[in-house]
């Protein structure tokens, strides 16, 4: 199969020449074959299967997206696919406050075929981390290059936390529609810095050109990538069609667990938080400590000081902290 796909890219906010993409390497051979699996991590940073979530269990999860696509009256009522019907789509929310709410992801992999995929994938017990993104994607009825997610790496912001991040397409995503794009073998190179608000490596050369991948993704389809992978989102260019893919984050249950749960007491130098692995646990903030606040309407918090903390996460809030020799590593609300 050619591994390359026509399609315009973007680095550090340019609009670079169309380019070649090569496609993702399919990884679907080296499952059961543990040592295999390992070296495909080591050399690309990622595994790409084809076809290995059970079609019933995504196929509910993506009920549950055009379920919220009916609601705002985007998708006809008899409609299997996320396909626009036309309607005002300018208000186009964010994020959805009600999928949260119905815990969707949650249940997604509480399946127990989902489960043990990732169970057998990742040779271990799965712990989900409480950070999820529900994207879903409308149409842009501009014709700009623009991106729908601009280049980061996960693991950038989020110290203390060994996880991987599984990306999962829930219909059909074509190089129209969007969809994710990795950066080859550019994980070993650590993490990226931020200069005059662009991303990139300041160290050695830029992110080369040829490294940049994806694929023509379909449901039951899944990629998961380390932390250091460089990666952004490709905008919706489709017509008529909604782009619907989940982001979520898996830990093996033997290494260091967050500490979630709502929090108990809170002030500029120290947060209780109430959790069911731990109890009671209490970490000192500093300077140090990455602290985020809520933002409404938005799925992505934002960076407040310690200061800001009590108010803006006040007792009851539901948080996650990462947590080195009593010490936050990173304080942050999850919805």
């Amino acid at each position: 199969m050619a591994r390359f796909t026509k399609l315009r890219y973007f680095y550090a906010g340019a609009i670079l020449e169309r380019k070649e993409m090569r496609e993702l390497i399919e990884s679907n051979h080296a499952l059961g074959d543990r040592d295999a699996l390992d070296r495909i991590w080591s050399e690309h940073g990622y595994w790409f299967f084809r076809d290995v979530l059970d079609k019933d269990a995504v196929g509910a999860m993506r009920d549950e997206y055009l379920a919220e696509l009916r609601k705002l009256d985007l998708v006809d009522a008899g409609s299997s696919e996320p396909i626009w019907n036309g309607k005002p789509i300018e208000n186009f929310p964010a994020t959805f406050e009600d999928l949260h709410k119905r815990r969707a992801w949650q249940n997604f992999v509480k399946d127990p075929r989902i489960n043990a995929f990732f169970e057998e994938v990742l040779a271990d017990q799965i712990y989900w981390i409480p950070i999820d993104y529900y994207r879903l994607v409308a149409p842009s009825k501009t014709k700009d290059d623009k991106a729908y997610l601009g280049l980061h790496q996960d693991g950038m912001s989020n110290p203390g936390i060994e996880f991987v991040t599984c990306w999962i397409p829930l219909a059909e995503i074509d190089e129209h529609t969007g969809g994710i794009v990795i950066a080859e073998g550019q994980h070993q190179r650590g993490y990226m810095d931020v200069t005059d608000g662009k991303v990139g490596f300041s160290q050695g050369p830029a992110i080369p050109e040829d490294s940049w991948t994806r694929a023509h993704y379909q449901p039951d389809d899944v990629l998961i990538f380390t932390k250091s992978m460089p990666h952004y989102g490709l905008g919706n260019k489709s017509a008529d069609r909604f782009r619907l893919s989940l982001d979520i984050r898996a830990m093996r249950r033997s290494h260091p667990l967050p500490v979630v749960g709502k929090v108990k007491t809170i002030s500029a130098d120290e947060v209780t938080v109430m959790t069911e692995e731990f109890g009671d646990v209490t970490l000192r903030l500093d300077d140090y400590t990455i602290v985020r606040g809520p933002v409404p309407g938005s799925p992505n918090p934002m960076p407040i000081t310690r200061f800001q903390a009590p108010a803006e996460l006040p007792p009851g809030t539901s948080v996650m902290a990462t947590r080195d020799d009593g010490r936050a590593l990173i304080l942050r609300p999850h919805l």
